[in-house]
């Protein structure tokens, strides 16, 4: 369970005033996992039950939920309809709507997977990480994976 640590280091942060603490970009998903449609159980809306805070889920890689698939999605991102958008909502099945599947950057193919953790609108989510994202992926989560990789080299 990535949660708890998360928590710890929300702890740390909100002790020492940190600046970026109560705002929430997780490398993970919310509503858009395989047990969200349920219990909703991503790593976003996991640790928005222990802190209570805004979170906003950021996947890599698509969970295949709800009869949503990557060639599926591939699909209608690559439809004549949405070639000159941002963003696509993935709606599944059920007819829920998810998630959304974003082109982060200009000459990015890949798309990233935006979804609600807690206490904030897919809207607002989508446009969070459309404004944070000078690459593929939002800037906090690079910068977060870049310096923990880093310390990782260093102590290892």
């Amino acid at each position: 369970m990535k949660a708890p640590v998360f928590v710890q280091l929300l702890k740390k942060m909100q002790d020492s005033s940190h600046p970026f603490y109560p705002q929430l970009m997780i490398d993970g998903n919310g509503i858009l996992h395989p047990r969200g449609m349920c219990f909703c159980f991503g790593s976003a809306c996991h640790l928005r039950v222990l802190a209570d805070l805004p979170t906003i889920g950021v996947g890599k890689n698509l969970h295949h939920v709800d009869g949503l698939t990557n060639s599926g999605v591939r699909e209608l991102l690559e439809a004549e309809d949405n070639f000159n958008v941002d963003f696509i909502p993935l709606v599944g099945d059920s007819g829920n709507t998810l998630g959304a599947a974003l082109h982060s950057s200009k000459g990015s193919f890949k798309p990233i997977f935006v979804s609600v953790g807690h206490r904030v609108s897919l809207a607002s989510a989508v446009e969070v990480v459309k404004r944070t994202c000078k690459y593929r992926v939002p800037e906090p989560i690079r910068q977060a994976d870049i310096r923990s990789r880093d310390y990782l080299r260093k102590h290892h």
